[in-house]
């Protein structure tokens, strides 16, 4: 014979109904306050209990995008570096070839004797000397020196036009892992070159002959002063061109790395828009949806309200 075990009644008392609706009245005001902060702010997620998977999924966003925003700020100031680098290295160029062209016209036969005509060749390779000296210390917003790499100095040549920078080229991080050059070294550009047979020729700046001795402009200068024009139609022609090949170079290789930089600011540009709009999309409020919620949160808020008001309402049948 089967026994059919008996159960309890459930009992609902007063107080417990009570205690129930009453729980549900503070769920509602946590809702209510929740909607309205959202609607206020615009953001839908306000502090992590609002959404946890969501708050987790926003800080990821937030951390990108700052990493994403440093790495756009890096290229563009890797730009900047390396527009005034291109400009100043073509004026480089623009003054040596002036320098080329004077060199050429020198003829033994037509100057032999003409100390005066020397001088005055003498003057303006010594005054390009000049301006190329001031170049090579150009500095970027102020100053950061183009080109005394990453040493930390206060300039790059000094007045004798001796190389007293140090360290590398500095460069710029504009992905995870990849940096990119923003300059050159002063010696990149300016030299000792490398000349015909392996050779090397002198730097193009310098004029101590106590130290390095003279650069390939100051060697220039002294030999028209001096009238060895057979040195300047043959060493001094082979130096300088030489020397105007390296700066070519380095021109070069400075529009290789802009290119480099400007497509990943470019990248960097197009992830931090993608990353703000995915951002967005998490974080922002679909504020006439939110407005909806709230007024439906508010009308069952104050029928719950009322129901429980009931609760607690004398009448006849509890005294009988």
């Amino acid at each position: 014979m089967t026994t059919i075990p008996s159960t309890n009644p459930i009992v609902i008392t007063p107080n417990l109904l009570a205690a129930t609706m009453n729980q549900g009245l503070l769920t509602d005001q946590t809702s209510l306050a929740t909607l309205e902060q959202q609607i206020s702010t615009g953001n839908a997620i306000n502090v992590a209990s609002d959404n946890p998977p969501g708050a987790a999924n926003l800080l990821q966003l937030q951390s990108g995008l700052t990493r994403t925003n440093q790495y756009a700020s890096n290229a563009n100031d890797g730009k900047g570096w390396l527009t005034l680098a291109n400009s100043t290295v073509g004026s480089v160029l623009s003054n040596l070839q002036s320098v080329l062209s004077l060199v050429q016209s020198v003829s033994g036969q037509s100057l032999t004797g003409q100390a005066t005509t020397r001088q005055a060749t003498a003057d303006q390779v010594a005054a390009a000397l000049t301006s190329i000296t001031n170049l090579a210390n150009t500095t970027y917003e102020g100053n950061q020196l183009l080109f005394a790499g990453t040493g930390g100095t206060t300039q790059a040549y000094d007045q004798n036009g001796n190389y007293v920078g140090g360290g590398s080229a500095p460069a710029r991080t504009v992905a995870p892992g990849t940096q990119i050059p923003i300059s050159l070294t002063g010696p990149q550009i300016f030299g000792p070159a490398s000349g015909p047979g392996g050779t090397t020729t002198p730097a193009l700046l310098g004029n101590n002959a106590a130290s390095a001795g003279p650069g390939v402009l100051r060697q220039i200068v002294n030999d028209l002063g001096s009238g060895n024009l057979t040195a300047v139609e043959g060493t001094d022609l082979t130096n300088l061109q030489a020397s105007i090949s390296k700066v070519e170079g380095a021109a070069g290789q400075l529009g290789a790395y802009q290119q480099q930089v400007e497509g990943f600011a470019q990248q960097a540009s197009a992830s931090s828009t993608a990353l703000t709009q995915e951002l967005g999309n998490v974080q922002s409020t679909n504020v006439a949806q939110a407005i909806t919620s709230l007024q439906l949160q508010q009308t069952a808020y104050q029928e719950a309200l009322y129901a429980t008001s009931q609760l607690s309402t004398d009448s006849l049948a509890k005294y009988l």
